[in-house]
């Protein structure tokens, strides 16, 4: 009786790929030594970047804003575009991040 249910509704859907949960975002990961020259990120028009900490602190600015982010291990910032962003691992401890550009119509991650 459960599957009755289901069929309806999945023979409504004429694109079987529309059906389908998303794919996995293209994480990339990077580690940021201490003491070394900032990393930078540029992030397109109407594009989101969304960066997240996995180990240590990571310092993160973007170009013309007045204020600094710093992010501890799971903790995640989205960035608009356009716009340039600097990052770097905070004080003497290296850190790593990982970080995904979400373009327009993508889902941001889990």
């Amino acid at each position: 009786m459960y599957q009755d249910r289901l069929l309806p509704a999945a023979a409504a859907c004429a694109d079987r790929s529309a059906c389908l949960p998303p794919p996995p975002l293209p994480w990339r990961t990077q580690a940021l030594a201490a003491a070394a020259p900032v990393q930078r990120l540029r992030v397109p028009k109407r594009c989101i970047a969304v960066v997240e900490s996995l180990h240590g602190a990571v310092w993160l600015t973007m170009a013309g804003a007045l204020d600094d982010h710093f992010l501890a291990p799971g903790q995640r910032r989205y960035c608009p575009g356009p716009a340039l962003l600097f990052v770097g691992a905070q004080g003497q401890d290296a850190a790593s991040m990982r970080w995904v550009l979400l373009h327009p119509g993508q889902h941001g991650p889990a």
